[in-house]
């Protein structure tokens, strides 16, 4: 269990094919974008939530966090034909695309204070290429703490210097009023 959450390889394929859908025009977006959304997410969906949004777990790499479920969930959906992997120039750089070939089901999965706190994390991330979102991912406290190659921890999202934005106090809010309207339903 990873992030409060076993890790659901389908879930976490659908949440691939709607990043990858989400994406499509993006052009700075690339397999490190891809793993650094993932990240996020689920990194303040913990935060948030109290659980992660896939379950993933995360590896301290070079060019930042990347599930370490990764390469082998692409194999899969590329065999299955859910996906394809493209390269495209970027500038000077190739970049590793995952192109969707179905529809996600992910919305069929994700509460609704997952699915704001993903969009809000595209959002966020949306204007920026590889090379920042790598150097934003740096400045992670888990990514700063795990040493090459080491699984970064769930609970590192709870060290920061920072004051909850907005839209995760929003989130918190929406996520305690449906686990109230859970618990009394």
């Amino acid at each position: 269990m990873a992030g409060g959450r076993e890790f659901d390889r389908q879930r976490f394929k659908e949440l691939i094919l709607f990043i990858a859908d989400q994406s499509k025009d993006d052009p700075r977006f690339g397999a490190t974008k891809l793993n650094k959304i993932l990240y996020f997410a689920d990194f303040k969906a913990f935060l948030a939530l109290g659980s992660s949004i896939s379950g993933a777990t995360y590896i301290r790499m070079d060019r930042g966090p990347v599930p370490e479920e990764m390469l082998a969930t692409l194999r899969e959906m590329e065999d299955a034909g859910d996906i394809s992997r493209v390269e495209r120039k970027y500038y000077n750089y190739t970049q590793k695309v995952v192109v969707p070939l179905r529809d996600s089901a992910v919305e069929d999965l994700l509460s609704s204070a997952e699915r704001e706190l993903l969009e809000a994390v595209l959002s966020e991330l949306r204007l920026l290429d590889a090379a920042q979102v790598s150097a934003l991912s740096h400045l992670d406290h888990g990514w700063r703490i795990a040493d090459d190659r080491e699984v970064i921890p769930y609970e590192s999202a709870f060290i920061s210097d920072r004051k909850p934005t907005a839209t995760e106090l929003r989130i918190w809010r929406q996520d305690i009023d449906e686990r109230r309207r859970q618990r009394a339903g």
